[in-house]
């Protein structure tokens, strides 16, 4: 193989008639001299002749000439070899391998040329050689493309996309600190919080009666003359004969009490800062009156000087009072740019926000007092008494909005509210619009008694027994919390009392009049609200919800009564859907998110069925968009 791999190929060519000769030698390998390791002057034993002069010839310069056929397998071939050295490759590849058309010269010795002859005619096969294209090491490395590409939409599937490659990285914004600050926020305006005054009062109270009154009941409902002071001595153990004496009401004047000394500290809590950030209100006032009766003294001294004045009057140090500061003029500032209203409902992380100081700059201000209004709505709508607080410091406890929170549209510009029915009276002089909870259905259309939106139940044996089974989940449905086991919509059906919805109505600025904005995230399958209205049928040249049971249609109207899911606009590119839901054998249309951020507008598709021939023009402005000029669709 060495021997056939040092050979000069490319001289071949210049070969008439090239013959292989192939000998083989008997011999003691010990006795051949190191010098000359081959035979010398012995017969071989075995001696082949092969002529190749019928499956070889010179290389041809034409354009052709790069398809090459190969020998039969018994015939050696240069390019069955994978050792060839570098110098030797260009003359290789100069070689081409092809059929003579006229039978060979025969040559004494050699194989019969009729063998040759046939098993070159029964042997086409393209063989593949040693030889392999090489990549150069400094060139680019070769790109594969995706194991999938974008299949054209058949029937009823979607499209699939391309696969991601593996070394792209993709970076997801993450919220900034202000943003977080924010949505703390809406959470607590929105969530469960009671900041009225009564309860600080109830708790004194409390507390007061708790020092001078006798307690030795045990846990056990306070006797004649003894105040019910809730929680005032650990419960008994299990062990205990005396808890089968215990009143079954007193694990609920447990949870009573607790709450009430929850709501008391909070309400603390927001007191305490409402003070503190006026007190660096009246800190820098001093500096300003130092300055007027001290002139000599700097600027730096004369607040040294009421710094000290102050750690006399705290007991403190200089640097633990310094360090207090630095937190409570950050309450003075978010009170200045989002007024007071956003620090008595800043959540717990209002301490680390002002301790730190991450998004002090002045764009967060400055977008912070865009939210002013759009916060105290909120606050004056969901808690009517929380201003009451104020009247501590001298503020006034009026409000500034009452009615429903969605009864005010406010601006994302930092502009006052305006009323909703003032967005309405260009289009509808006469127009009133009532928000409700639940859907009302009209009697003049289905009768008293009749909803159309009634489902049987889902088996024979439900029916039996008159239980409500989901039917999503499978689960047992019940108003009652304790009975409930459908989780489909936690938010709406079957946890009690539903919390107002983080919502609010804005007024766009292209055209499209009032739409519905997203002040916390919604994830994605989470239930933004119920569409609700009255139940009706036969509407025309009305924009109503029509739906179907599969028994009987019916149409839900928002024109006068409905709730927020009213103001929620079309666009091509839609956020979130409407969605059939079965809650206690009636049927309901739930508005779920698709993946909704805080801060952004909530939008559904109308579908074609709404824009099919009405003479306007959708104003989504997506790049998708379909219904541009809807009144040609």
């Amino acid at each position: 193989m060495d021997h056939l791999a040092e050979l000069d190929w490319g001289a071949m060519g210049l070969l008439s008639n090239p013959v292989l000769r192939v000998e083989a030698f008997l011999q003691d390998g010990d006795a051949l001299p190191a010098t000359n390791p081959g035979p010398s002057n012995m017969n071989p034993v075995v001696s082949k002749t092969v002529d190749l002069s019928g499956y070889m010839s010179p290389m041809v310069h034409t354009p052709s000439s790069h398809a090459a056929t190969m020998m039969p397998e018994h015939v050696p071939s240069p390019t069955s070899f994978s050792h060839h050295p570098p110098d030797h490759t260009a003359h290789m590849d100069q070689m081409i391998m092809r059929h003579r058309t006229s039978p060979p010269i025969p040559v004494p010795g050699s194989v019969p040329l009729d063998d040759y002859s046939a098993a070159a005619n029964d042997f086409r096969r393209k063989g593949t050689g040693g030889l392999r294209l090489a990549r150069p090491a400094d060139g680019p490395p070769v790109q594969h493309g995706p194991d999938s590409q974008r299949q054209m939409q058949i029937v009823n599937n979607f499209p699939k996309r391309a696969k991601v490659q593996s070394d792209s990285v993709v970076f997801v914004p993450q919220q900034s600190s202000l943003d977080k600050f924010v949505v703390s926020i809406w959470d607590q305006i929105h969530g469960g919080i009671n900041l009225e005054p009564q309860s600080l009062l109830e708790q004194w109270q409390l507390t007061a009666s708790a020092a001078t009154a006798t307690i030795n009941n045990g846990g056990r409902p306070p006797g004649p003359g003894q105040p019910d002071l809730g929680l005032l001595s650990p419960p008994p153990t299990t062990t205990d004969p005396s808890l089968a004496t215990l009143d079954t009401a007193t694990f609920n004047r447990s949870n009573l009490f607790c709450r009430k000394v929850t709501q008391a500290s909070r309400a603390c809590r927001a007191i305490e800062v409402i003070v503190q950030a006026r007190w660096i209100e009246h800190f820098d006032a001093h500096v300003e009156v130092l300055a007027i009766t001290s002139p000599a003294l700097s600027p730096t001294k004369r607040r040294k000087a009421a710094l000290l004045e102050a750690c006399a009057d705290f007991g403190w140090s200089e640097k633990e009072l310094r360090n207090k500061m630095a937190i409570w003029r950050g309450y003075k500032e978010i009170k200045d740019a989002g007024g007071w209203a956003a620090l008595v409902f800043a959540g717990m992380g209002l301490y680390r926000f002002c301790k730190y100081r991450v998004g002090f700059t002045p764009e967060s201000m400055a977008r912070l007092r865009a939210l002013r209004p759009r916060i105290e709505v909120a606050a004056d709508t969901l808690h009517p008494t929380w201003r009451q607080l104020l009247m501590i410091v001298g503020e006034s406890p009026q409000r500034r909005f009452c009615g429903h929170p969605h009864d005010w549209v406010v601006r994302q510009d930092g502009s006052d509210p305006v009323p909703l029915r003032s967005t309405y009276l260009e289009h509808d002089p006469f127009f009133s619009f009532e928000h409700l909870d639940g859907s009302v259905v009209d009697a003049n259309a289905w009768g008293p008694e009749d909803d159309p939106r009634w489902i049987p139940p889902v088996s024979a044996a439900a029916s039996l027994t008159g239980q409500h089974v989901c039917h999503s989940c499978g689960q047992e449905q019940s108003e009652e919390p304790k009975v409930n086991s459908c989780y489909c919509f936690p938010s709406l059906f079957g946890s009690g009392r539903r919390s107002p919805c983080p919502v609010q109505v804005f007024r766009t600025t292209d055209g499209r009049n009032n739409g519905l904005l997203a002040l916390c995230a919604f994830e994605r399958g989470a239930a933004i609200g119920e569409f609700v209205g009255l139940v009706t049928k036969d509407l025309q040249n009305l924009d109503v919800m029509d739906s179907s049971t599969g028994v009987r249609g019916y149409q839900i109207w928002q024109g006068r009564q409905g709730n927020y899911t009213r103001f929620t606009n079309h666009s091509c590119k839609a956020n979130a859907q409407f969605q059939h839901f079965v809650w206690m054998s009636t049927q309901r249309i739930i508005l779920v998110s698709k993946g909704i951020e805080a801060g952004h507008e909530i939008t559904v598709d109308y579908s074609g069925s709404y824009w099919r021939g009405l003479d306007k023009d959708c104003l989504c402005g997506e790049a998708c968009c379909r219904y541009k000029n809807s009144g040609h669709v």
